[in-house]
């Protein structure tokens, strides 16, 4: 709350300089007082304890004011007292003023109590001082910071993430979200990293890279600028994926049957059937599509899905393969069916595990030829089963 009151009276009284001449003698203030003096709460956030993802901060009265129109770089005191009985002391002397308004931050305010302010003008040379014309009262409300955001998912895309995160309840005060950033491959940072902010419960992260692990945390801020506690530490690794791409039957097209999976889209994934490189090809018998892992490489269908993997934008009911099962994969030929996810578990060139996933789209033919549409993602760090979304 603000209010404005009409001082009735002037500060300083006047005062002579004993001994001086009559053309020395000081007669009255040669100062004017500051102008539209206002006042308002702040809290001042200085961060976080990242250990315990508390706010550090506190509340602050900013009071400004407008220059006197013979202002002559003369220092303005400001004056201030707890409630509406006692008298005003001083709490700072400042110059701080630019294009033609001034400012002071009063830190010494706690929550729950009502302060009143005034500004005057200083003439040191003569001791007087020239009063603002009103006094302006704040309240400094008791400190209660929103609810911390609660961490749901990180959907995994191309070079991208998608954070997303359910309301911690900060009601009608919220105002808006911060994303932190706070590990990249599992190393704490030093300090959070802003990544950005947005009114809604998710986030786009375009500055990850694929084969990265980032953690981030999130925090509310309300309309008086409180902060938050941080939500707990949430990760996602970006990965490569690719949408409509298209492979032969076996013998029907051997040199474009078989498939690899890349970590470089400059390369073609697309290789014949029979190629020591393949990690799987397309066969058609009797009227059946089927994927016949090659070489060391294993698979297991995860059955009926909708898209390949649930970003921004998605329907509610979208339903992907979030990441690779522990088990029941196979070495054996297993038969495709259209809008079915498969993960394949395959040899780097490390010799180390990793994953991918491809989602058919259609199973058709073109020119008498047998062939399946489909996309795929796959997951460039070694042992990691995350391909779309960071399992809860």
């Amino acid at each position: 709350m603000l209010r404005r009151a009409r001082f009735p009276f002037l500060l300083a009284s006047l005062a002579l300089a004993a001994g001086c001449s009559g053309s020395d003698r000081i007669v009255g203030p040669d100062v004017d007082g500051p102008r539209s003096i206002s006042a308002r709460y702040e809290w001042i956030f200085t961060g976080w304890h990242l250990t315990s993802g508390r706010p550090q901060g506190h509340p602050s009265v900013l009071v400004t004011w407008n220059l006197p129109s013979d202002w002559n770089r003369e220092p303005f005191r400001i004056y201030a007292r707890r409630g509406s009985q006692g008298g005003f002391s001083r709490v700072g002397t400042t110059t701080s003023c630019e294009n033609g308004r001034c400012r002071f931050v009063d830190i010494n305010v706690v929550g729950g109590s009502t302060y009143e302010y005034f500004v005057s003008t200083a003439d040191e040379r003569s001791g007087f001082e020239a009063p603002s014309d009103y006094r302006v009262e704040v309240v400094v409300p008791t400190f209660a910071p929103p609810p911390a955001p609660r961490a749901d998912s990180v959907f995994g895309l191309d070079n991208a993430l998608w954070i997303r995160w359910r309301d911690g309840g900060s009601g009608g005060a919220f105002w808006k979200y911060q994303v932190l950033l706070v590990s990249i491959d599992g190393t704490p940072m030093e300090a959070a990293y802003h990544v950005g902010e947005t009114d809604g419960t998710g986030f786009l992260d375009l500055r990850a890279r694929n084969g990265t692990a980032y953690g981030y945390r999130i925090a509310a801020l309300d309309t008086l600028g409180r902060v938050s506690d941080l939500s707990p530490v949430i990760t996602g690794v970006p990965r490569p994926d690719y949408h409509a791409e298209l492979v032969y039957a076996y013998g029907a097209n051997t040199a474009r049957s078989g498939f690899r999976f890349m970590d470089d889209g400059s390369q073609d994934p697309i290789v014949a059937g029979n190629s020591p490189q393949a990690h799987w090809r397309l066969e058609v018998s009797n009227g059946r599509w089927l994927i016949r892992p090659l070489g060391d490489t294993e698979v297991v269908s995860t059955g009926l899905t909708t898209a390949l993997v649930c970003g921004p934008g998605s329907d509610p009911d979208c339903r992907a393969t979030v990441a690779a099962p522990a088990g029941g994969y196979t070495r054996s030929a297993v038969e495709v069916n259209s809008e079915f996810s498969y993960v394949f578990r395959v040899r780097g060139g490390d010799g180390r595990t990793r994953y991918g996933v491809i989602r058919a789209s259609i199973l058709g033919s073109s020119g008498g030829s047998d062939l399946m549409i489909f996309d795929w993602a796959y997951q460039l760090r070694p042992d990691d089963p995350r391909l779309g979304i960071t399992p809860r």
